[in-house]
Parts: C-alpha cells; sequence; structure tokens
C-alpha cells in the first residue's frame, strides 16, 4: 500500500457534514465525490454513474445517472450548484438523472442555464427534453416566476482534445473502447499539479492507460463475472467485451500506477466484492478500491480517501 495516502474512515452523519464544508484554503486542492458507483442493473445502494470534480472554485458533473440528485442532497450541496455536466457517453444508464437534474435545479433557482458537454447526439437530446418538459416549463414559469433563462439545456458536441478551461481548471476528453457504442470518451481533469482520470464505460484502452498514468485518482468502470457463468451465458460474454474485466483492470493498474485507483460501474455476476479486490490485489501491491456511493477523495499534498460508513477497508 502506499504510503503518500491516508485512509480516513468515518460515520454517514460526519462525511456529509464534511462534504458540505468548504475547500480548504489550498492554492490547488480538488475534491472528487463519487456521487453514483452503479450501472443498468438496479441497485438501492448505487445511483447511476455520476463523479463530483471540485477544483478552482468550479463543480464539474461528470455523468448523471439515476437518482443523482438524491445522492446531491446527501452531500449537503445545493443542486443549484451544479450548471456543468459532462457526458462520457449516451447509454441510457448514465444519462437517466440528467432531466431531473436539469428542471429540479432550476426549480431551486440555478441562476444560469445548464451545460452539457457530450458526444455526438447531446444536441439531440438536449433538444427532445426541452420538448418533454415543455408544458411543466411553460406552466412553472406562469405561475411561480422562474427565470426562462436559467431554464435553457446548453447543449456542446465534443472532439477529442481539451474541451474545457476556466481558472486553471482544465477538462480533456479523449477516445476510449466501449464497443459498438462510438464516440464514447473519458476525461482528464487538471488543476495545476492534481489530476483525475475518469474512464467512462470501456474494455482495456490504450489512450486511457497515456491520459491516467501517474494521476492522482483513477476512477475506471469494472466488470466481474464467474467463469461458469460466462461460459452458459453468450449475453454476458457479450456484454463483458465492452466493459474492463479483472485481467484487463490488472493490467491496467500495474501500467497507469495512480497514486489511488478506484473502481466504480460495478457490476459483480456471481462473484463477491472482497473476493474480486483480493484477487486484484495478490497482484497489485498499489492503492485500489471497490467504489462506493458518497465515498470522496481529497487531493492536496497527499490523497485522502473518506468513506460513508465505518466498515474495513475496501
Amino acid at each position: 500500500m502506499g504510503m503518500s495516502v491516508s485512509r480516513v474512515f468515518s460515520g454517514l452523519l460526519f462525511c456529509t457534514a464534511l462534504l458540505a464544508a468548504p475547500l480548504a484554503a489550498q492554492a490547488e486542492f480538488m475534491r472528487v465525490t463519487l456521487l453514483g458507483t452503479g450501472s443498468p442493473r438496479v441497485d438501492a445502494d448505487r445511483a447511476g454513474p455520476a463523479v463530483l470534480v471540485e477544483a478552482g472554485g468550479k463543480k464539474l458533473l461528470f455523468d448523471a445517472g439515476r437518482s443523482i440528485v438524491q445522492r446531491l442532497a446527501q452531500t449537503g450541496m445545493p443542486i443549484s450548484d451544479i450548471d456543468t455536466v459532462f457526458l462520457t457517453h449516451l447509454h441510457s444508464d448514465h444519462i437517466f438523472g440528467l432531466d431531473d437534474l436539469w428542471i429540479t435545479g432550476w426549480v431551486y433557482q440555478r441562476p444560469k442555464p445548464l451545460t452539457v458537454h457530450g458526444p455526438a447526439g447531446t444536441s439531440n437530446l438536449a433538444t427532445s427534453l426541452e420538448q418533454a418538459f415543455r408544458y411543466d416549463i411553460s406552466v412553472r414559469n406562469q405561475y411561480s416566476g422562474l427565470a426562462k433563462n436559467s431554464v435553457r439545456l446548453l447543449a456542446r458536441e465534443i472532439e477529442p482534445g481539451v474541451v474545457y478551461s476556466q481558472e486553471r481548471v482544465k477538462v480533456t476528453a479523449f477516445l476510449v473502447d466501449h464497443g459498438a457504442v462510438e464516440p464514447a470518451y473519458g476525461y482528464r481533469i487538471d488543476f495545476g499539479d492534481r489530476s483525475v482520470v475518469i474512464s467512462g464505460d470501456t474494455t482495456y484502452s490504450e489512450t486511457l492507460v497515456t491520459q491516467a498514468r501517474g494521476v492522482d485518482v483513477l476512477i475506471h468502470e469494472f466488470f466481474a463475472a464467474h467463469p461458469d457463468l460466462l461460459a452458459r451465458n453468450p449475453r454476458l460474454r457479450r456484454v463483458e467485451a465492452y466493459h474492463t474485466n479483472p485481467g484487463q483492470m490488472t493490467r491496467v493498474l500495474h501500467e497507469t500506477r495512480a497514486k489511488v485507483t478506484v473502481l466504480t460501474h460495478v457490476i459483480l455476476a456471481g462473484l463477491g466484492r472482497d473476493e474480486v479486490m483480493r484477487g486484484l490485489r495478490e497482484t497489485y501491491e498499489g492503492e485500489v478500491y471497490m467504489g462506493e456511493d458518497l465515498m470522496q477523495f481529497e487531493i492536496g499534498s497527499e490523497v485522502k480517501v473518506l468513506w460513508s460508513d465505518e466498515s474495513t477497508p475496501r
């Protein structure tokens, strides 16, 4: 286990209060919160995919899966504070919560439009949502006086490269391999000497390895299925082909050597979490964790890993 990382284990109430607190007064400090670590599978303990990154006074959301508005409320952060979203791709589980974030943020008086960066098709998604909610928007505006400008949904279709740069916070999009889903993106977020990479959905990707080598925190998707299930289930094998299995994840760990790696978009079929983590840690000595909703990282001169419960290290 790397000596540069300290682990802090706390109760849910303490974690919620901490999440709501201001960022520490450091010139280069990032805070990352896993709002949702789930997948298309319905799981009461895992909201849909979503990662909140705070740096330089900016609050950037990556993906918007189901129930993330509730997760934001649990952190104590006002929903209206979120005005910038980056989508890795347009699979339903990554956008189920976008309309909720958009409209509910407006109801809570978000002061500006919601800007959504994403792959080709994002503009069509935004236009369709505006049409779907046209009646609701009209009625709310007429009877509650909510501003029409701030309910706008601004789509920014991206290409690989720097897609955002403000207040020394830079977001770089890069292509990953999510099978038939093209384009699918991962994101690298840089703030001074601090860095985070979010894989999005992907199988092993050399581009991701290049972007993530030596970063402070790598947030990477993960799929693990029991060999017997894979052998008798052709559909499961097809799903595995465009996700990252344990053998590929071990390769990513060794090739990137991030200070901390956390697994998200977790799909486990016929295998337990502890069994999977033991397997990874037997072949990799660095810091790697199974992600949980509301798990948080504070990235300064060291990386602090904060938990939402008092369980043992994952």
